[in-house]
């Protein structure tokens, strides 16, 4: 499998481009390519240091043992209650309450009543604005 020469371009950007040098040693990076398989079928990075084909392991995270830290498995959810309600403005965009966290929970209650109620207002909004831009849409073309 190879990747598209302005991919690779991009990459070598990227890479060329970063303050951090703590993960390229550029001065001996010549080109970033595809990655290539073993004989097991096991995808790789490969790159070219000075004119000799190099494969490195992928780095990994180290596995953490502290439990306050939520962990999930594909098909779970998680909930963000404790980071308080997601605000959508009128334009679309979304925000948070920054101050969430030193709010009383009395406050907490009213400001969660009141941001529901305004999101569903502005979501029935922004949908009944897309539906009329894509009739629009539909009638120019």
């Amino acid at each position: 499998m190879m990747l598209p020469s302005s991919l690779v371009l991009l990459l070598a950007v990227i890479i060329f481009s970063s303050d951090s040098s703590a993960f390229v040693n550029r001065s001996s990076l010549v080109t970033v390519s595809a990655m290539s398989a073993d004989s097991n079928n096991n995808h790789k990075p490969t790159t070219m240091l000075e004119g000799k084909e190099e494969k490195s392991e992928v780095l990994q995270l180290p596995a953490s043992n502290d439990l306050s830290i939520p962990s999930i498995k594909l098909g779970e959810s998680i909930k963000f209650e404790d980071m308080g309600p997601v605000i959508i403005n009128a334009d679309g965009s979304t925000r948070q309450i920054a101050n969430w966290d030193k709010m009383t929970e009395a406050e907490q209650k009213v400001a969660w009543r009141r941001i529901s109620k305004r999101n569903e207002e502005r979501r029935k909004v922004l949908l009944e604005q897309q539906q009329q831009e894509q009739m629009n849409e539909d009638k120019h073309d």
